[in-house]
């Protein structure tokens, strides 16, 4: 089966955000073309892209009367299978809106997951589990810039969502400069959560574990071809 056919097969999501399909979405009114370009560099690589999506950001921000509206009707109009594109116009939400947006993100946040354990981790749930974790972040962002919503991620760890929001919750909220407060909300089964720390790649290193000597180095594999690009692996249930 090709790629293309694996990716629209039921049940899957895809792997990438299909702008050229949705470019429709993004014809609506000007704060709608510039979130779509938005959407076109967060998806694109390079200095200049980055640069230009820092641009369309900016520009985002001067559209503060109608981003929010904007961005929730494209979020709404984005099919419920199109995890992808919604995980990207709340990552833009977060870095262009104001605080009027968070009340919005903690909505999205606290939607309810889908009933899908079993479905593999190309699921439905975990791409869910993408979307609302992303919304945490979002409302991060948006608190960086301005502090009055910062009690919203209080919110959000009051409700005790699902474990993998929660830990992004807290972690956002730790580093705005609430952990006391997060502690004292978090029940002591979940207080571990504050002791995860994000350290920049490169400070970490792994000691090596072998003891006779020898040098490490790399062995190519044995067979197969070389792949220069990174590969999603393939799910437990997929195999076979």
């Amino acid at each position: 089966m090709s790629e293309d056919e694996r990716s629209k097969s039921p049940g899957r999501e895809p792997d990438r955000v299909e702008v050229t399909n949705s470019r429709r979405l993004f014809d609506q009114s000007v704060t709608a073309w510039l979130i779509g370009q938005g959407v076109r560099y967060l998806n694109a690589a390079g200095e200049q892209c980055e640069l230009a999506y820092r641009y369309v950001t900016e520009l985002l921000q001067r559209c503060d009367a109608d981003l929010l509206e904007t961005a929730r009707d494209l979020i709404g109009a984005a099919s419920a299978g199109d995890a992808p594109l919604r995980w990207c116009l709340l990552r833009i939400l977060g870095d262009s809106a104001g605080p009027q947006a968070a009340e919005y993100l903690v909505g999205v946040t606290l939607e309810r997951l889908p009933e899908s354990p079993h479905d593999g981790c190309k699921g439905a749930r975990n791409a869910e589990l993408l979307v609302r974790t992303m919304a945490v972040h979002a409302l991060g962002r948006i608190a960086g810039r301005h502090p009055e919503v910062c009690n919203h991620l209080l919110n959000i760890v009051g409700q005790q969502p699902d474990r993998a929001i929660l830990i992004e919750a807290v972690k956002v909220a730790s580093a705005l400069g609430m952990k006391e407060k997060v502690r004292a909300m978090l029940p002591k089964d979940d207080r571990w959560v504050l002791d995860i720390r994000q350290v920049a790649y490169q400070s970490v290193s792994a000691e090596p574990e072998r003891e006779d000597g020898k040098e490490r180095g790399f062995a190519p594999p044995k067979r197969g071809p070389l792949y220069t690009a990174p590969r999603t692996p393939r799910c437990a249930s997929e195999e076979g």
